[in-house]
């Protein structure tokens, strides 16, 4: 019935948390044919479906996950380029550090910021990720996605994805029955560097203009600093969106929190930096509850020790969640997917 797929596959070694149980049914999809084969068979047997990249942004289940999943790892890029725009086409399961990495050995500007952040390219649409004052979504030109529904194929506009803050359409109940097949990226080879970023700026205070090599390495070497090795711990980066609130709620949390910092977004709301309140309000930075515990450097991010379950990972959020509320009457979100 499912000839692609392979049976009750554990799928800890496919996220960076590296927890949680297994796959009912399991697919490594290579290629765009493997890609919708995979999707066809799961329609087909009326089997839910779950989409993978390289996990770095999802917590699993400790129950695992019933029906199918498909981990992407489809691979292809192209480059238009003409005058100094370059049209940048990318397979959604390429691994989006490489891709920067490729696209700084060309010199082709615009996405340089996003260096070092684990991923794929697929998953940059419907996160609208971004890092030091940089989101996709002012990069993206449309994005080629697969309705795991019906079959359709379909490009959407930029608009058309409806982007906001770590959001998009493909966020959304109706949103996620698009599978992202291919990215197009507005790139530039005029050099346009991005180092407004409090970190970049005081990096680059003596520098007229960076190369884009010399911003990748300072992205590289700030975020090695701040985020631990997926590789030696498990980790899904920062697990909570940085909250945006009204410019009244901020003003009355400056008057118990003088210091805490805040990014006016626009006319009638601010956006706080989570790290701040964790750290400065919470005391939480390095505090641990058995396995699981806010990183020494950035509190922001949560790790889990090997031996750790998803159980405990979702039981010390909750913990910070209710803290935050209890300290700042704000109600934070989880920008990690909890599967």
């Amino acid at each position: 019935m499912l000839p692609s797929y392979r049976l009750n596959v554990p799928l800890a070694p496919y996220t960076t948390f590296a927890v949680g149980g297994s796959a009912q049914y399991l697919l490594e999809a290579h290629t765009t044919q493997e890609l919708e084969r995979g999707v066809s068979e799961a329609h087909a047997a009326l089997l839910p479906l779950t989409i993978l990249g390289s996990g770095s942004n999802v917590l699993v289940s400790d129950t695992g996950v019933d029906g199918c999943v498909i981990v992407n790892k489809t691979k292809g890029t192209t480059f238009v380029v003409q005058d100094d725009r370059v049209m940048a086409t990318v397979a959604s399961g390429e691994i989006l550090d490489e891709f920067v990495a490729l696209c700084a050995s060309h010199s082709y500007w615009g996405i340089e910021n996003l260096s070092h952040i684990p991923g794929t390219v697929g998953a940059t649409p419907i996160q609208n990720v971004g890092a030091y004052g940089v989101e996709v979504s002012a990069l993206i030109q449309s994005v080629q996605a697969l309705n795991v529904r019906t079959g359709e194929e379909k490009v959407f506009s930029n608009e058309a994805c409806g982007f906001g803050y770590r959001s998009s359409y493909f966020k959304t109940v109706v949103g996620r029955d698009w599978i992202i097949v291919s990215v197009t990226f507005g790139l530039s080879t005029t050099p346009r560097p991005h180092i407004g970023y409090a970190d970049l700026g005081q990096h680059f205070a003596d520098t007229a203009i960076p190369s884009i090599g010399a911003i990748r390495e300072a992205v590289i070497a700030i975020r090695s600093r701040k985020f631990p090795n997926w590789q030696e711990v498990g980790t899904a980066g920062s697990f909570f969106k940085n909250p945006v609130i009204s410019t009244e709620q901020y003003n009355e949390l400056k008057k118990e929190y003088p210091d805490v910092p805040g990014y006016q977004v626009d006319e009638e709301n601010v956006k706080v930096p989570l790290g701040w309140v964790l750290d400065k309000v919470c005391h939480l930075k390095g505090f641990s509850d058995g396995l699981v515990g806010c990183y020494s450097e950035q509190a922001l991010v949560l790790v889990a020790q090997r031996g750790a379950t998803a159980t405990q990972v979702s039981t010390f959020a909750n913990m910070i969640i209710e803290k935050v509320f209890e300290k700042t009457r704000i109600m934070i979100e989880c920008e990690v997917t909890r599967i």
